[in-house]
């Protein structure tokens, strides 16, 4: 932890962390809301679909113009207005289902104006030799919030409903943005002068035509495209398969949580024993067979084996797979990067959301858990068999010959 010695990076990952534990409680009342109103599963990837094509279409455009301001504003800014916003769902949203997703709409609009700007400032705060372990802490806070409260969360639902979640959710926003007052300025070194749709398209060609990201983000795309199921379905398999609840939910994703903690406590030791691009190539190869292994066993003892173990396994691809964006990516543009990289990736999570939930009837969650999980191992397997990732000094070689 040696890397929160600095004190603008430390007070980013402590506003991190008290924003998030709001927000892991909202998501938990938010699926279960959803699902209590309408009896749908449908709905449920409906409402998540609505989170996902803001980011899609939105996200590049709005780091566009986040590029040319001072990061520490908007990260101040994101935060505080999300605040009034998440305490409208229970006062008005769960009275009327088109309102309710026109606040998700809002709300996701934002996060996706405030998640690019606090990746891209992170190799602004810590020297690039303690990039991986920012990276690795800052997702160690999330899974840490998501351990300590989202367990709570369905107990918390369960017991006296929704709306006090949202509450404190509103409430830790607030809190975030308070504490990111203490950031020094976070402008950029050069702004581009090229026009704003110039700018939007540099970022997407930046994305496309770096080796080590196309070939990360492109495994990526088609794993979250089999992968994401577990996002719509996992309260589904809780509530219809497993018949444990909206506890039982909360304590399926603690399980992924808890694992994920233990997967950035080791992963230090396991980046200087594995190369960052092949580890992230291996523990996607294997966080697939896990997911699989859900549809195979729909036990609730076996679901939080390896919801724990896909959790450790989500560290180890996720964490490299930042690194990778930030050390391929010239300061100015890292902004437009990770929204262009949240683009990519919530079109593929989308597209399996949304067909998770139009599978479920037919086939039943088990049997989509499986087919997901084969297919995320397939993407990482296939891009291990067609020569990996390249390493930055790979990258500069190819294009020096």
């Amino acid at each position: 932890m040696k890397v929160l010695r600095h004190k603008a990076f430390a007070r980013l990952i402590l506003a991190y962390l008290v924003s998030q534990a709001g927000s892991k409680i909202h998501r938990v009342a938010l699926l279960v809301l959803i699902y209590l109103l309408t009896e749908n599963a449908l709905w449920v990837s409906l409402t998540l679909g609505v989170q996902l094509l803001g980011t899609v279409v939105f996200s590049p455009l709005l780091s566009a113009w986040a590029d040319t301001q001072d990061r520490k504003r908007l990260l101040v800014g994101s935060d505080l207005l999300r605040a009034p916003l998440v305490a409208l769902i229970p006062l008005l949203g769960a009275k009327s289902l088109p309102f309710l997703l026109l606040l998700v709409f809002l709300i996701e609009l934002l996060r996706d104006l405030h998640d690019p700007i606090q990746n891209a400032v992170v190799p602004d705060l810590v020297p690039k030799e303690e990039v991986d372990e920012a990276n690795s802490l800052i997702l160690l806070a999330d899974r840490l919030s998501e351990v300590l409260f989202v367990g709570a969360a369905g107990v918390l639902v369960a017991t006296v409903g929704p709306a006090y979640a949202f509450y404190l959710d509103a409430a830790t926003y607030l809190a975030s943005g308070l504490l990111l007052l203490g950031l020094p300025p976070l402008r950029p070194e050069r702004v581009s002068k090229a026009g704003f749709f110039a700018r939007v398209k540099e970022g997407l060609g930046h994305l496309w035509q770096t080796p080590p990201i196309r070939r990360a983000v492109g495994t990526l795309f088609a794993a979250a495209a089999f992968g994401s199921v577990e996002t719509a379905l996992g309260v589904v398999l809780a509530l219809k398969w497993l018949g444990v609840g909206s506890a039982g939910f909360g304590f399926m994703e603690a399980a992924m949580a808890l694992g994920a903690i233990l997967g950035g406590l080791a992963l230090p030791r396991l980046l200087h024993r594995v190369p960052r691009e092949r580890l992230f190539l291996l523990a996607l190869l294997l966080f697939g067979l896990f997911e699989a292994s859900v549809g195979l066993f729909p036990v609730f003892a076996w679901v939080l084996v390896a919801f724990f173990v896909g959790g450790f396994l989500n560290m180890a691809f996720i964490v490299p797979a930042r690194s990778i964006l930030q050390l391929n990516t010239p300061q100015e543009m890292r902004g437009r990067i990770f929204a262009a990289f949240g683009a990519v990736m919530n079109a593929a999570v989308l597209l399996g959301t949304m067909l998770g939930g139009a599978l479920e009837g037919p086939l039943g969650a088990p049997t989509v858990f499986l087919l997901a999980g084969l297919g995320v191992s397939l993407a990482a397997a296939y891009t291990l068999l067609t020569g990996g990732i390249p390493t930055p000094k790979d990258t500069r070689k190819t294009l020096e010959a």
